[in-house]
């Protein structure tokens, strides 16, 4: 199924994605952050593609074919009652469809449940079990859109659970599963979520991309086609309406000018510096200012700052503010290539966090709509791309 020049496997989590291709030196991974992803879903959908696509150039991923591996914490899953389960029938007498009728019950039960507008579903066969599965469809697309405008194609989206026990997707996306994974094509085709070969609902008639079995129709999953509204959602609708209530009472009870306890300051997160992250647009928070650091050698920083000819100006001002905090290794490049829209840096693991502040500093004096990044390189470097806008 997946070519062998080069082909790419895009394991997804609930807490972001990692990327395996032969030509990387690594498995880079691209972090959700609250503003990007909050419970599943796409908060800013513009500001996800542009954030992915620049990963993607980072990285030099190579289009190519692409497998997508849908972790447990992102998917939905019911197994759906066997007719092994049940009584046979007596001799001499013709069992009719109740049983898919009763597996179409099942299903559209299960899709009420899921808490997402658009649905990428299907039911897929293990064993002697029949399993339906879902995952937000916003989601997963809106990463493989990035990857397609790169030039990669979508060979399969497929659950982890489908390589059973040969492959341990608890750790991510690991040397051991991506052997696994590039070994069994098989299984790739059979827990394809876009197979062919299945029945697919469109989903502007179900508000939800549904691959049922072909002895199943779209009848057969209630008469309007369109998903009913989750009770769930209602529930949380209700709750959350009852607590606003609650703190209208309390606000006008104690005066509107008392400031709110402790309990609901915010603490910054501020990730671990052994993962790779994708910080807010914003840049480092003062939280991640004050983070204790190893004393570096200025010397041992590289600054690459890359801009194209129309951008000259920026760069020598960017270098320059660059010099004058210490920095010794600093230089320009022009490239008219590959410049994006937005301009983005992206700082390398070992820097540490109060040089990483003083620098973003600089560099929003600026740029300063500055899109920050990190990558697991363990030298000391930072590069800079000057873009369009």
């Amino acid at each position: 199924m997946l070519s062998k020049n080069h082909p790419i496997i895009l394991f997804i989590d609930r807490f972001g994605f990692s990327i395996y291709q032969d030509t990387l030196t690594n498995i880079p991974k691209f972090n959700f952050t609250p503003d990007l992803v909050s419970n599943l879903d796409v908060v800013n959908n513009e500001q996800f593609a542009g954030l992915i696509s620049t990963f993607i150039q980072i990285n030099k991923i190579i289009g190519s074919s692409l497998a997508v591996i849908l972790s447990d914490n992102v998917i939905y899953v019911k197994d759906l009652v066997s007719p092994a389960q049940k009584s046979a029938p007596a001799a001499g007498l013709k069992t009719d469809s109740s049983e898919d009728k009763e597996h179409q019950g099942e299903v559209q039960s299960f899709l009420e449940d899921v808490p997402f507008e658009e649905v990428l579903a299907k039911v897929i066969k293990t064993g002697n079990v029949s399993r339906i599965v879902a995952v937000n469809r916003g989601l997963v697309m809106a990463i493989i859109d990035a990857f397609k405008g790169k030039g990669s194609v979508v060979e399969s989206i497929t659950p982890g659970f489908m390589f059973g026990q040969s492959a341990n997707f608890t750790a991510g996306l690991t040397s051991d599963n991506i052997r696994v994974v590039l070994g069994n094509a098989e299984i790739l085709r059979l827990g394809n979520l876009l197979t062919d070969s299945e029945k697919m609902i469109p989903s502007q008639d179900l508000e939800s991309e549904l691959i049922i079995p072909s002895n199943m129709t779209k009848s057969d999953l209630g008469s309007s086609g369109k998903k009913p509204q989750s009770r769930r959602q209602y529930v949380l609708v209700g709750v959350f309406v009852i607590l606003l209530v609650i703190l209208g009472v309390v606000y006008f009870t104690m005066g509107a000018s008392q400031k709110l306890p402790p309990s609901y300051k915010i603490k910054a997160n501020v990730p671990s510096a052994a993962v790779p992250t994708v910080p807010p647009a914003g840049g480092p928070t003062a939280a991640q200012a004050v983070i204790t650091t190893v004393p570096v050698d200025l010397k041992t920083i590289k600054i690459k700052i890359v801009s194209s000819s129309l951008a000259d100006t920026k760069a020598a001002d960017l270098q320059s503010g660059l010099l004058k905090i210490g920095l010794m290794d600093v230089v320009n490049e022009v490239s008219e290539v590959s410049i994006p829209e937005r301009s983005s840096v992206v700082f390398s693991q070992n820097i540490p966090a109060d040089l990483r502040n003083n620098i973003s500093i600089e560099i929003k004096k600026i740029l300063p709509s500055v899109t920050v990044l990190e990558n697991q390189d363990p030298d000391f470097t930072v590069n800079i791309l000057i873009g369009k806008s």
